[in-house]
């Protein structure tokens, strides 16, 4: 009786799974495009990744994604502004989200979503600056800072077979810090386009 009742809850999983996997696929992406900033990060390119369930029946997807920005001419300082020799910011917003499909020919291969998504964005910032004692003399002062904070996205993604465009809205919490007496803002509120393959 043990026997029989194990069986059929193997079966049972069996199929549930085999039902599972017909109605969902799972894909990744690569991605590279423009971003723009807020609060002084300048414009720049940024490249992605993110890996994606969607759930074929129910018309929307799940993913996960990380995008990096990286750039050295930008001023995010409030006054007074230190005298900067060398800088390079690096910021990572990592991201898990959902979209719904809003259009589709699949004749044409054609779909569009979308989509929201919430996370945590990560900055990496170092400086070469000129410092002063008070007086005349001057020497370079170098400093590294890191830190983060909590970010929202609205996206688009319109697929042509397996590429896709993406606009991105981030709408992100602003990170306050200093640099010697030098206060800056990081804020990575602002709006990216990529171009990406998914495969």
């Amino acid at each position: 009786m043990r026997s029989r009742a194990m069986g059929l809850i193997l079966l049972f999983v069996v199929s549930a799974s085999s039902g599972i996997c017909q109605n969902t696929r799972q894909d990744y992406s690569g991605k590279f495009g423009l971003y723009s900033g807020s609060d002084g990060l300048n414009n720049g390119l940024m490249i992605g990744a993110d890996g994606s369930t969607e759930f074929l029946r129910y018309d929307f997807f799940l993913n996960l994604g990380a995008e990096l920005y990286l750039k050295k001419t930008f001023n995010f300082f409030k006054d007074p502004k230190p005298d900067i020799l060398q800088q390079q910011i690096v910021l990572i917003p990592i991201t898990a989200g959902g979209a719904y499909k809003i259009f589709g020919v699949e004749d044409a291969d054609t779909k569009a979503y979308i989509g929201v998504g919430a996370g945590y964005y990560l900055y990496f910032y170092a400086v070469d600056y000129r410092a002063t004692t008070g007086g005349i003399l001057a020497f370079t002062q170098s400093e590294s800072k890191s830190g983060g904070n909590f970010v929202a996205t609205v996206f688009f993604r319109a697929l042509i077979g397996k590429v896709f465009v993406e606009p991105k809205l981030y709408i992100a919490s602003k990170k306050e810090d200093a640099v010697g007496p030098h206060p800056y803002v990081v804020n990575p509120s602002g709006f990216s386009i990529a171009l990406g393959f998914q495969y």
